[in-house]
């Protein structure tokens, strides 16, 4: 069975309607991934196409994994990640692969008020090792949260300097 959890976020002195234009910027998307601690990444694809907005993107992640995982990997961990976004809905779907046999999903949707924006992910991980999959899992979990709240810090930086520019 998989292992379920859910991410809750929020940025402050940021209104909805100002989120809601900003997200249709890809520049803005892009600057917050070569943000993201890690190397040789590669955007496959940035692209706004009516209210879908669609971000493929591959690199190595600086993460934290257990022995045995590294054993596996042989100390190599390529994240292939796709999102797309509804940008005036504000929903998304994320999927995240690697070189393991990892299934980790999720869907983000986007609420908040004329003071803040709130993310909830929820995210569904299925690691396919027989005996250690579980642990993996809950590892994932781990590692899933944390690289969520760097790039939640990251997005809340990246939104108030467009917005600074623009004042």
């Amino acid at each position: 069975m998989a292992h379920q959890f859910t991410v809750d976020a929020s940025i402050s002195g940021v209104s909805l309607e100002q989120f809601k234009q900003l997200i249709k910027d890809t520049d803005l998307h892009e600057a917050v991934c070569r943000r993201i601690p890690g190397d040789n990444l590669e955007i496959l694809e940035s692209n706004l196409n009516g209210d879908i907005y669609t971000l493929r993107r591959e690199y190595n992640l600086d993460v934290n994994i257990p022995d045995i995982a590294k054993k596996l990997l042989k100390d190599a961990f390529r994240l292939k990640r796709s999102d797309v976004t509804n940008v005036d809905q504000l929903t998304s779907t994320v999927e995240l692969g690697a070189n393991l046999p990892l299934q980790a999903t999720s869907s983000r949707t986007v609420t908040g008020d004329a003071n803040q924006v709130n993310f909830k992910l929820n995210w569904i991980v299925k690691v396919k090792v027989p005996l250690i999959g579980g642990m993996l899992e809950k590892h994932a979990e781990g590692e899933i949260r944390r690289f969520s709240d760097l790039e939640i810090s990251i997005v809340e930086d990246e939104i108030k300097k467009k917005l600074a520019a623009t004042a």
